[in-house]
């Protein structure tokens, strides 16, 4: 899980470990990297999902959008380039897939590719009922 607030939990999408996938859990690979390379960035997207967590997804474009052309894949966004993809489940939970820099104007059609494939995978693992949440474990 990312945040839990009022409105929504938001949780990021891993994978067993495994030689398919290049990361266990992509958004916090994500996360690790830009929390070291883009601090004040990182520190705008917690702020943002802290938001969200709280309110509900913002109403306002440059923070959240709808990836048009899209079976309900969203981003956020903050001002300097960062991109967490993400989709609903339900009215309570987003899930992210992962994250990226922003490199040009419009989305990455390769990265919305990936959200599309895992949410794809999210939604078979739910119809099937192998669908696990679990908490990270914390290293003492």
């Amino acid at each position: 899980m990312i945040r839990r607030g009022e409105k929504l939990t938001i949780r990021a999408m891993a994978y067993p470990a495994d030689d398919r996938h290049r990361d266990k859990c992509p958004t916090l690979a994500f996360f690790e990297q830009e929390a070291k390379e883009h601090p004040d960035e990182f520190c705008e997207l917690r702020e943002l999902l802290d938001f969200t967590a709280r309110n509900g997804p913002p109403r306002n474009e440059i923070k959240f959008k709808h990836l048009s052309g899209t079976d309900g894949l969203f981003e956020f966004k903050t001002g300097g380039g960062l991109r967490l993809l993400c989709f609903q489940d339900g009215g309570s939970f987003i899930i992210c897939t992962h994250g990226t820099v922003k490199k040009r104007q419009k989305a990455d059609p390769e990265e919305i590719k990936r959200a599309a494939r895992m949410k794809a995978d999210y939604e078979l693992a739910k119809r099937k009922g192998e669908l696990l949440h679990v908490e990270p474990k914390v290293s003492s």
